[in-house]
């Protein structure tokens, strides 16, 4: 199986790494963009191609660059280019009719992954185009599978979950980053600040999904009645805290509609 990438930015780059990760080889890789797919190339050993070598050399090919340059990249291929080829689209605001329109001779995959695909922990969510095969379909979840989880969702709820789950790490950052400068506020060092912040979320994590628990049973383990962590809760309460992650994720699914 070869995979090409046209395009390597952080997003298309984590997904190099977890493939690799995975026991994919690097020879079975290629990759394209103007400034950083021979850096890339010369990190991972994957190959360097130029875009028509590197179609006509892989059985799925990412589009990793960004949207808008999707209509510039096409025209300045021959016409046949991606004909029956299988395409995943990593390009977050280009719908699946899009991408039928543009493409309408390949068989289209519009996903949505994130960076964490690196340590294989991208939940990605998948919509298949009309005129794929079940073949096609399975080489696409043994793709996703290999960098993390999917799920297959109606286009309507990529935005929702694009807010959540591809814009969510850089959220979950924000708190881990929040937690560090609460604990040096108490004095204590930013090194060791930044560990308790990091090894407390990575820990949580692990507890909910290892034990399958709803996060209010976590809540309600932790935060006795009348205890300590009861009032740091109250206190996320009075400031409205399950608001401001609403809003922060509306402000996220919003973006360029003002």
């Amino acid at each position: 199986m070869k995979y090409g990438f046209l395009g390597a930015g952080h997003l298309a780059s984590a997904v190099v790494f977890g493939l690799i990760k995975a026991g994919v080889q690097p020879d079975d890789i290629f990759v394209n963009s103007p400034a950083s797919a021979r850096s890339l190339a010369d990190k991972t050993g994957i190959h360097y191609a130029e875009e028509k070598q590197l179609i006509g050399n892989s059985d799925l090919i990412v589009l990793a660059f960004l949207p808008e340059q999707l209509k510039k990249i096409i025209q300045h291929l021959p016409a046949d280019c991606f004909q029956n080829k299988l395409i995943i689209s990593f390009l977050g605001s280009t719908s699946l009719d899009e991408l039928q329109k543009s493409l309408p001779t390949a068989e289209i995959v519009r996903s949505l992954p994130n960076v964490n695909a690196e340590f294989d922990h991208s939940l990605t969510s998948i919509i298949f185009g009309s005129t794929i095969s079940e073949k096609s379909k399975q080489l696409v979840k043994d793709f996703f599978n290999k960098i993390g989880s999917f799920v297959e969702l109606p286009e309507k709820d990529f935005p929702a979950f694009s807010a959540i789950a591809g814009s969510g790490p850089a959220f979950v950052a924000l708190f881990a980053q929040s937690l560090q400068k609460a604990a040096i506020n108490q004095g204590i060092d930013p090194e060791t600040a930044l560990t308790i912040s990091l090894k407390t979320l990575e820990g949580s994590t692990e507890n909910l999904l290892s034990r399958q628990l709803l996060p209010n049973d976590l809540i309600k383990a932790v935060a006795s009645p009348g205890g300590s962590t009861a009032d740091g809760i109250v206190s996320f309460e009075k400031d409205d805290f399950a608001n401001i992650v609403n809003r922060a994720i509306l402000a996220t699914i919003n973006h360029g509609t003002k």
